[in-house]
């Protein structure tokens, strides 16, 4: 039997409508690319330098030792400013002590206060029996009151002058410890020593450089991608995972991170540089604990969702 060219027509709706879920089934789940061309780097080499001219007393570190942010790497020759330091802080305490007395401003109240007494007591004998205390030793008794006065506010003054005393010591002790610190080179990232371009007992200017530290607790990973593979104007941000197998116990590891960028220049046979950041992990143990160090040989899994494709203008991932 012959079918009818209505059933042709519903064969042909089912058959469209089978790819259109199909389609729809693949453009909700997320792509993956596999890339296997990939180079573990340092996120960046961190040159460590001197803040101030002098000599190298002590390296703190080796070529190749693990540090952590704010370790120490060099102490360069801190005796003399030391030296000024005790001299400074001892001068600051000393000030602290002038600041905190009072006596000299308790002595003058006191002494107002009794040439106020005394005064207040002779007038009062004056009103009862005029003319038995002299004029002139009321005069001396008001005086005295003035001076007693005058003497309170230069007591005040010079405790104020004592205050500003300390406060000026304490910033010149402050400046020393700022000096003093600028005599230990400390680095800025956890890492490894790359180099030490410097021995100790040798003499460093200003900005030259010490040491060279390795960041290791962030990695990058520079992948070569087939175009065909994936478009480059949809990777930047796109999350990834690299995965290896321990040397030492041949145990399948993986990291995840994001792509940063992309090179805007392609190379041959459509092939582009993408740049990947990995967050590191540090388990202790051996190498400073870090399970990815640079150079090891990793693959690496780009992971495009359907929408980021979409917004593609069309690319294709396959």
């Amino acid at each position: 039997m012959k079918p009818t060219i209505q059933t042709t027509a519903v064969l042909i709706a089912i058959a469209l409508a089978s790819v259109a879920v199909a389609n729809l089934e693949t453009a909700q789940s997320a792509s993956q690319v596999e890339v296997a061309d990939c180079i573990v780097r340092f996120a960046s080499e961190l040159k460590v330098p001197a803040l101030e001219t002098g000599l190298i007393e002590e390296l703190k570190v080796k070529q190749n030792d693990m540090v952590t942010a704010r370790d120490q790497i060099a102490r360069l020759d801190d005796q003399t400013l030391l030296k000024r330091r005790r001299a400074a802080a001892l001068e600051l305490e000393a000030a602290m002590s002038d600041a905190a007395d009072d006596s000299e401003l308790q002595y003058a109240k006191t002494a107002r206060d009794e040439a106020e007494a005394e005064l207040a007591m002779s007038k009062s004998s004056q009103k009862d029996f005029r003319g038995v205390i002299p004029e002139t030793y009321l005069t001396k008794l008001r005086l005295a009151v003035e001076r007693g006065k005058l003497e309170i506010a230069q007591a005040e003054l010079r405790k104020k002058r004592a205050v500003m005393e300390s406060e000026v010591r304490q910033a010149e002790v402050s400046l020393i410890d700022d000096q003093l610190s600028k005599l230990h080179a400390e680095s800025r990232i956890s890492g490894v020593v790359l180099n030490l371009s410097h021995s100790a007992g040798e003499w460093i200017n200003k900005g030259e450089t010490i040491a060279t530290i390795g960041q290791i607790d962030r990695l990058h990973v520079h992948a070569l991608v087939d175009s065909k593979d994936l478009s480059p104007a949809i990777c930047k941000g796109l999350p990834v995972s690299v995965r290896w197998n321990a040397s030492s116990t041949g145990q399948l590891r993986a990291l995840r991170g994001n792509v940063l960028s992309v090179d805007p220049q392609m190379l041959p046979n459509g092939v582009f540089r993408l740049h990947a950041e990995i967050q590191n992990e540090n388990v202790g143990g051996d190498s400073g604990g870090w399970v990815l160090m640079p150079g090891m040989e990793v693959q690496m899994t780009i992971y495009v969702s359907a929408a980021t494709a979409r917004s593609a203008n069309g690319t294709s991932i396959r």
